[in-house]
């Protein structure tokens, strides 16, 4: 393991001990101490320590396969990618529990779905294909794979049609999302 990922690690065991490694006694609780024991705690419980809170974001999936293209679910449940941004790239995407997401469109109002031989379809009503595992990738883009499907990933080609996720690994840059905030 290299220095690199070692680092975090061992500057927030010094925070939360003294800086010569033993234990910092008990304080009232302090702004900024309190909140990285805190975040330490829920780090160490596991993932489901806390539920995470309903919030709901809405944003461009921006895939840069081929020259670029925007992620957009069509009135009539069909997801492709277009270059330019338009009314049904607008999505919303909502924490269901850590590392699950649901993307609805925001003209549309239809969730973006995976069925199990991996084809990217729109619906009207919320389902477990629906239910997203979102992945942050070492070069900071976002991998959408089914949580009811393993290993069925969101892709589209290098000309902006879905493309069959099954099969597909999350190092693929087809897979590779990039959310884009509204202004």
């Amino acid at each position: 393991m290299s220095v690199c990922w070692r680092l975090p690690g061992v500057l927030l065991v010094l925070v939360l001990t003294g800086s010569d490694g033993s234990v910092a006694p008990e304080k009232p609780e302090d702004g900024q101490g309190a909140r990285f024991r805190a975040l330490w705690r829920l780090h160490m419980k596991g993932e489901d320590a806390t539920p995470v809170p309903a919030r709901s974001k809405q944003q461009l999936l921006y895939c840069q396969v081929g020259i670029g293209y925007h992620l957009q679910i069509l009135p009539g449940g069909s997801v492709l990618g277009v270059h330019q941004p338009t009314e049904y790239c607008w999505l919303k995407v909502r924490a269901l529990k850590r590392g699950v997401v649901a993307v609805q469109g925001v003209k549309t109002r239809l969730y973006l779905c995976m069925s199990a031989d991996g084809r990217a379809y729109g619906a009207e009503t919320f389902s477990e294909d629906c239910m997203l595992k979102e992945t942050l990738e070492e070069n900071h883009y976002n991998t959408y794979s089914s949580a009811s499907h393993p290993h069925v990933y969101l892709a589209l080609s290098h000309r902006g049609r879905p493309r069959r996720g099954k099969g597909l690994s999350h190092r693929h840059p087809c897979t590779h999302f990039l959310p884009r905030r509204t202004p």
